[in-house]
C-alpha cells in the first residue's frame, strides 16, 4: 500500500523520522512507494511513502495492507483451541452452472505507477502492471518456461517467457500463494509444489489451505491435487518450501501468519506454525523441533533451502517477534533426512527487529554459496534490509558456515524489511548475487560477490518478493513485486515492460464504484497499483496514483463528462486524514485529484485540471482513523457554496467520529461525538431515501445509529447488541427502500454456536430498543466484506467474502453461491450497474460482473 506519491521525492525522506515516531511502539514504520500526488511546492505534504505496520497474530483491524504488527509478548505459544476449520466441511451447498461470471480486467492496467518518476513522484516510465507477485520456480532446462505464484490470483505458467501466462489454480480452495518449488527429481520438470498461503506479513497476506501438488505441467492439461496438510497448515501462510535433491519424498515445509477479511483479521484457532517435514512426497506432516524450540512451540519459518546435491544440509530461516526469549535467525542442519533432525542455529538476527529471512544458494564444485537477506535494520539509518554471505566446501564432514555482512546491500528494504525482501545467485556463478527490496533497493545487482551493488530498476514497480535465475540461461532473471512480473534478458542490467500481459491477472481491488447511467463505467481502488477507471468503451487507465481505498461516483452526473468522483489514499493519524476528489472526468488523471481533508500545512495551492484545488476541510488531523477511511454518499439533495446552484449527493467521512458535508467535500462537520475513544469507524451506511438516518460500525464491532441526524454534532446511539461479535465491522448498509431495514457485516471466524457474520434489523427506530437477528445461514465461516441490497428487490442480498460471493432471495433467511466462473478469491467490493449486473471488486483477480438475480 502507498501514500500519494508514486516514486520517490525528496518531501518522502524527511517524513520518515516522523512516520517512525507517530505509531506505537508496537508499529513497524515502512514508508511504501506510490505514485506523488504532491507537488514539490509543499514538502509537508504526503507522498508516495507511508508507513507500513507490520500486522502479524494481533493486529490492529484495517491496518494497512502491507504492514505487520507483531503479537506482543509471546512468540513461542503453544498449541490451544480447535483448530479452525476449514470452508470446505464447514457447509455444504451446491455450486451453482448459471449465470456464469465474466472478467472485466484490468489485464493489465496499461500506465502503472513504475521507476523512474519524475519531480512531483509522476511515473515517466508507466509500464503495465497488475498485481502483487510472491514467489517463482523456473524450469531448470528452459528459461522460456516459469511459474509464479501471485497474493491472491493464483500461480500462472508461461511457455513463453512471459509474453503469454496461463492460470493452473483456478480450481483450488485459495489463490494465495506463498511458495513454489519444482520437483528436483523430476527430469521433465513437470510437478510443482505451492505452498498455498501469502506470509509477506501484511494486512491482506492472505492465509492458506496447506500444500498444492501440480503435476503433468507441460501437457496442456495440468492436474491440480489437494491440499496436503490442512490440519497443520489451514490458515496459515507457506513462505517456506523446499524438496530433498535427490528424492522427492522429502519434502520440508515452513508455516508463518496468513491473514483474513479486509480488516484484516488473524483467523481464530489456527494451528501453531514452525517447521514440518514430509517423507512422502508432501501427503502428510509431522512438525519438527528446531534446536531449543519445541515441535509443540508457534515459530515463523520465512525460508528453507537445501544445499544442492545433498540430502542433509538445509538452511532454515525463522522470523522473530522481539521478544526477550529472542530466537529468530539462520539455522542448520546436517542431518535433515534422520528421524529427528538436529539443528544449529549459526546467526542470530537483531532482537529489536522482526525480520523474516530468505535464502538464495549455489554450488560449484566443492564450494557452496549461501546468501541470506533479512528485513533488519541496517545501521546508520540507512533503512531496513540486510544482506550475509556464507562460503564453505561441501568435502568436509566438519561443516559450520560462517554469515558474514554484505554491507552495501544496507538499507535495500527501506522502511518496510518485514514485507519487501529478496534474493537470488547465479547458479552458475556465486559473483552474480541479486538483491531485491523496495525504492532505490527495488532490484540490486551485484558481479563481484556482494562486495557492490547496481541499483537496476528502471520500469520496475516497487516493492519486491521474488526474484529467479534460469538455471539453463543465467541471464535471464524473473523479478515480482506489487506491479506483478518482470524479465531481463541481461543478467537484470534491464527489464522488458510488457510480463503482464492480458493473459495476467492479480490486480487487488479494494472498492467498486459504478456510474448512475453508464453501465461500463466505473472507478476502484487498488492495493498498491492506484485508483483504476473502467472506461465507457471498455478499456482501463489509472486515473490516480498510490493506494485506492474506497472509491465513489456522485449518483447525480448527467453523463459521463460532468462526474464528482471521490476515493481514499491512506490515511494517519497526524499525517494524513481524507481523500481525493475530481469533479470531470477528463481531469481524472494523477496529480489532478484535490484532496479534501487534513495534513501538515500550508495547504498546497496548486490549482488543479478542474479549477479546484486542496482544502483543509474540517477534519481534524488527530483523530484516530482507519488505513482506509471508509466513505459513503448520502441522498441527492441541494448543495452549498461553492456548489450553491447545484444538487449532488452528501459526503459522509469516518475516523473516530462520522463528518459530513454538503459541498462535495470542500468542508465537513462533526455529526456525531467521539463514538469510542481511539477506536476508528469501519463502515457508514446513510439511507437513500432520508439524510437523517445514519448507522455506523467501529473496528471493535459496535454500531451506532440515528434517525434524526442533522447538519451539526449530535449524539449517536449504540445499538450494539449482546450476541454481535467483537471483531471489525466491514459494512452498514440501509435497505435503499425502507430506512428502518439496515443490515451489518463482519470479518472473523470461528464464533459459536453460530458464525456471526450477517446481522438484520426492521426496526431502526430509535428512541427504543434496536433488535438484531443473525441472517447468515448458508454462508460458510469465512470473513464477509461486502454487501450490497438490490434497490429494486430489497429481497435480494448479496454479500462479498473471503471465499465468493453470496445470494439470499428472501431477504437474508438463506444464502447460497452466485455464479460460476468467479475464481476462489475474496470479494473486498459489490455495487450493482445501471444495466442490472452485479460488480465485484475482487482482491487478486480484478474485477468480475454477473447478470443479477431475477
Amino acid at each position: 500500500m502507498k501514500s500519494l506519491s508514486s516514486i520517490s521525492t525528496n518531501a518522502r525522506v524527511s517524513r520518515v523520522s516522523f512516520f517512525r515516531t507517530a505509531l506505537f511502539a508496537s508499529i513497524a514504520v515502512a514508508l511504501l512507494a506510490a505514485p506523488s500526488f504532491t507537488s514539490a511546492q509543499n514538502s509537508n505534504k504526503p507522498t508516495r511513502f507511508h508507513p507500513k505496520p507490520r500486522v502479524d497474530e494481533t493486529a490492529p483491524p484495517q491496518a494497512e495492507p502491507e504492514t505487520v504488527i507483531t503479537d506482543g509478548a509471546a512468540a513461542i505459544e503453544p498449541h490451544s483451541g480447535p483448530a479452525i476449520s476449514s470452508f470446505l466441511n464447514t457447509t455444504t451447498f451446491t455450486v451453482p452452472t448459471t449465470p456464469v461470471w465474466t472478467g472485466l480486467g484490468p489485464a493489465p492496467i496499461p500506465n502503472g505507477q513504475t521507476i523512474p518518476a519524475d519531480v512531483n513522484g509522476v511515473s515517466l516510465t508507466q509500464a503495465p502492471v497488475s498485481g502483487r507477485v510472491t514467489a517463482v520456480a523456473i524450469d531448470p532446462a528452459d528459461s522460456n518456461t516459469a511459474y509464479v505464484g501471485t497474493a491472491q490470483g493464483g500461480v500462472y505458467q508461461t511457455r513463453n517467457g512471459g509474453l503469454t501466462w496461463t492460470a493452473l489454480m483456478d480450481t483450488a480452495d485459495t489463490l494465495a500463494v506463498g511458495s513454489l518449488e519444482l520437483d528436483p527429481t523430476d527430469g521433465t520438470a513437470n510437478t510443482l509444489l505451492v505452498g498455498s498461503g501469502e506470509s509477506n506479513f501484511s494486512g491482506d497476506s492472505y492465509a492458506g489451505f496447506g500444500v498444492y501438488k501440480l503435476t503433468a505441467l507441460k501437457s496442456g492439461n495440468p492436474v491440480l491435487a489437494g491440499p496436503f496438510g490442512s490440519s497443520q497448515f489451514i490458515h496459515r501462510g507457506i513462505p517456506g518450501l523446499a524438496i530433498d535433491p535427490n528424492t522427492h519424498n522429502n519434502v520440508y515445509v515452513g508455516s508463518a501468519t496468513g491473514q483474513q477479511g479486509i480488516g484484516p483479521q488473524a483467523p481464530t484457532g489456527a494451528p501453531p506454525r514452525g517447521l514440518f517435514r514430509s517423507t512422502d512426497g508432501a501427503s502428510t506432516f509431522t512438525k519438527l523441533a528446531v534446536a531449543t524450540l519445541p515441535a509443540t512451540a508457534d515459530f515463523r519459518v520465512t525460508s528453507i533451502v537445501y544445499e544442492p546435491g545433498s540430502s542433509d544440509r538445509v538452511f532454515v530461516g525463522i522470523a522473530d517477534a522481539n521478544v526477550p526469549n529472542q530466537f529468530g535467525g539462520i539455522y542448520f542442519t546436517k542431518n535433515a533426512s534422520a528421524p529427528s533432525p538436529t539443528f544449529t542455529k549459526l546467526k542470530a538476527t537483531s532482537k529489536k527487529d522482526f525480520a523474516p529471512i530468505k535464502f538464495a544458494i549455489n554450488k560449484i564444485g566443492n564450494t557452496v554459496t549461501v546468501v541470506a537477506v533479512t528485513g533488519e535494520t541496517a545501521p546508520n539509518s540507512t533503512g531496513q534490509g540486510q544482506a550475509y554471505k556464507a562460503v564453505y566446501d561441501s568435502s568436509k564432514s566438519n561443516i559450520n558456515p560462517t554469515f558474514n555482512l554484505l554491507p552495501a546491500a544496507n538499507g535495500f528494504g527501506a522502511g518496510q524489511g518485514s514485507y519487501n525482501i529478496a534474493v537470488a545467485i547465479d547458479p552458475t556463478n556465486a559473483n552474480n548475487i541479486y538483491v531485491a527490496g523496495t525504492l532505490n533497493g527495488t532490484f540490486l545487482r551485484s558481479t563481484n560477490g556482494g562486495n557492490t551493488f547496481i541499483p537496476s530498476n528502471d520500469r520496475l514497480h516497487v516493492d519486491s518478493h521474488m526474484v529467479g535465475v534460469a538455471p539453463s540461461n543465467p541471464s535471464v532473471i524473473y523479478t515480482g513485486n506489487d506491479g506483478g512480473v518482470w524479465q531481463s534478458a541481461d543478467k537484470g542490467v534491464t527489464w522488458v515492460k510488457d510480463r503482464n500481459p492480458s493473459t495476467f491477472s492479480a490486480t487487488q481491488f479494494q472498492s467498486v464504484a459504478v456510474h448512475p447511467t453508464n453501465p461500463k463505467f466505473s472507478i476502484g481502488g487498488t492495493q498498491d497499483n492506484g485508483t483504476n477507471f473502467l472506461k465507457p468503451d471498455g478499456t482501463w487507465t489509472r486515473v490516480d496514483f498510490g493506494d485506492g481505498g474506497y472509491a465513489l461516483i456522485d449518483q447525480s452526473a448527467p453523463n459521463t463528462e460532468n462526474v464528482t468522483m471521490y476515493h481514499t489514499y491512506f490515511n494517519l493519524t497526524g499525517d494524513l486524514i481524507g481523500f481525493g476528489r475530481v469533479l470531470k472526468t477528463s481531469c481524472a488523471i494523477e496529480a489532478q485529484w484535490s484532496f479534501k481533508g487534513a495534513y501538515a500545512p500550508p495547504v498546497d495551492p496548486t490549482v488543479h485540471c478542474d479549477g479546484t484545488t486542496d482544502t483543509f476541510n474540517g477534519i481534524s488531523l488527530s483523530d484516530a482513523v482507519n488505513f482506509y477511511a471508509p466513505m459513503a454518499l448520502g441522498p441527492v439533495g441541494p448543495l452549498t457554496a461553492p456548489f450553491a446552484t447545484q444538487s449532488g449527493q452528501r459526503v459522509y467521512f469516518g475516523t473516530d467520529k462520522l463528518y459530513r458535508s454538503t459541498n462535495k467535500g470542500d468542508t465537513m462537520t462533526a455529526v456525531s461525538q467521539v463514538l469510542s475513544p481511539g477506536v476508528p469507524v469501519s463502515a457508514i451506511g446513510i439511507s437513500r431515501t432520508n439524510d437523517a438516518v445514519r448507522i455506523v460500525g467501529l473496528n471493535n464491532g459496535k454500531v451506532f445509529a440515528t434517525i434524526t441526524g442533522g447538519a451539526t454534532a449530535a449524539n449517536m446511539t449504540d445499538v450494539t447488541q449482546a450476541s454481535m461479535p467483537a471483531k471489525y465491522l466491514a459494512r452498514a448498509v440501509i435497505d435503499p427502500n425502507t430506512p428502518t431495514t439496515a443490515y451489518v457485516v463482519y470479518n472473523g471466524n470461528g464464533s459459536t454456536p453460530t458464525f456471526k457474520h450477517i446481522f438484520k434489523t426492521t426496526n431502526l427506530t430509535l428512541p427504543g430498543t434496536v433488535t438484531w437477528t443473525e441472517v447468515d445461514t448458508g454462508i460458510p465461516d469465512v470473513s464477509v466484506n461486502a454487501f450490497v441490497v438490490d434497490p429494486a428487490n430489497s429481497s435480494h442480498l448479496y454479500a462479498g467474502t473471503d471465499r465468493g460471493v453470496f445470494l439470499s432471495t428472501n431477504s437474508g433467511a438463506s444464502w447460497a453461491l452466485y455464479g460460476a466462473g468467479l475464481p476462489d478469491v475474496a470479494v473486498f467490493d459489490l455495487a450493482i450497474s445501471s444495466d442490472g449486473h452485479l460488480r465485484a471488486a475482487t482482491h487478486g483477480r480484478g474485477f468480475y460482473e454477473i447478470v443479477k438475480a431475477p
